[in-house]
């Protein structure tokens, strides 16, 4: 690993830095037809008419659709410091991240939403299961055996699903839901199902005040990502939290990965 600077990262080659400095336009509306287009009509569909031997050959080729191999240098950040280093070795550490996770808070079952073809479910127990809002990525996971169905945050009755006895998961998918509200208010519907949730998810978070955490904030929000799933959670009178990090780990340093597992008071 490489240490490198946010000088180094952020600099004039780098299409966000006049993004996040009002000097170039962007802005994304984070909807059904945005999460459409870009997963099930273009990245899934893609994944979908290939034909490869097992599930890490269609994470290998998902990543090199969007420009990376394995050996391909990524800037990665571990709070606010930033390294540059083989993707590889990237991805080593984050899917570390989730089996260690996981296995604190292991449960009969193990659910994913939000789970795309089931690749992070790999990374739980024995009894694993998802659901998934793009029709593309629920064939693909249905061909490499994996049980994963339809699902989408915004329909309540999706969320019965879920199994009794289960740690739900999940990972990078929340960040497609602006207003976390409608998630915890379906998931409390289904509390007597579930033992933990943990949450691998970039959000807006109040705590950042330093130049990497507020351009961390202004990201989000240019993408229209999540903005209040931490608050939401610490809010709710019927939630206990029981553990919360920010920041550990960016794959992209400016969409970085927080953790918050909790559990439904009883």
């Amino acid at each position: 690993m490489e240490p490198v600077s946010i000088n180094e990262y952020l600099n004039s080659s780098n299409p966000w830095t006049k993004r996040l400095l009002g000097m170039s336009d962007f802005q994304k509306k984070r909807d059904v037809q945005q999460v459409e287009n870009e997963y099930n009509l273009d990245k899934y569909a893609s994944l979908l008419r290939l034909d490869l031997p097992d599930m890490e050959a269609y994470k290998t080729k998902e990543f090199e659709l969007g420009g990376s191999g394995p050996a391909t240098p990524v800037a990665v950040s571990f709070g606010d410091s930033i390294f540059k280093m083989p993707l590889s070795l990237a991805r080593t550490l984050f899917y570390k991240l989730i089996k260690e996770r996981l296995d604190k808070y292991a449960s009969e079952h193990f659910c994913e939403l939000g789970c795309g073809y089931g690749y992070n479910l790999t990374y739980a127990g024995k009894s694993t299961y998802g659901g998934e809002y793009s029709r593309n990525a629920v064939k693909l996971a249905q061909k490499l055996g994996m049980e994963v169905t339809e699902f989408n945050y915004y329909e309540s009755d999706h969320y019965n699903l879920i199994k009794p006895n289960s740690t739900v998961f999940t990972t990078h998918s929340i960040e497609q839901i602006p207003d976390a509200t409608v998630i915890i208010d379906a998931l409390e519907k289904q509390k007597d199902k579930i033992n933990y949730v943990v949450h691998f998810e970039p959000t807006v978070l109040k705590e950042r005040n330093n130049l990497l955490g507020m351009m961390r904030n202004k990201y989000m929000e240019l993408n229209d990502y999540n903005r209040n799933l931490f608050e939401v959670i610490r809010n709710h009178p019927a939630i206990e939290v029981l553990e919360e990090e920010y920041d550990i780990i960016g794959i992209n340093p400016l969409n970085s990965t927080n953790v918050i597992t909790w559990k439904f008071k009883k």
